[in-house]
């Protein structure tokens, strides 16, 4: 899997502030980086997944907090 645009920006934030020891700013950019990531997996995921019954569309909404489930 490739970087998203997002991904690679945040990569390169979190080498930049490594190397110029700003480890606040580090810190963040490698949150950054793990939501961007996580972002692409979730895309890739639901790209390829088929698609749910409307039960088990019920239940990924109670579970992302979009429902009463």
């Amino acid at each position: 899997m490739s970087l998203s645009p997002d991904a690679a920006k945040a990569r390169a934030a979190v080498a930049a502030n490594e190397r110029w020891n700003r480890p606040e700013q580090a810190d963040n950019a490698r949150r950054d980086l793990r939501v961007a990531r996580l972002s692409d997996s979730i895309r890739d995921l639901v790209e390829t997944a088929p698609l749910p019954t409307p039960g088990q569309l019920a239940r990924l909404r109670a579970l992302l907090g979009g429902g009463n489930d």
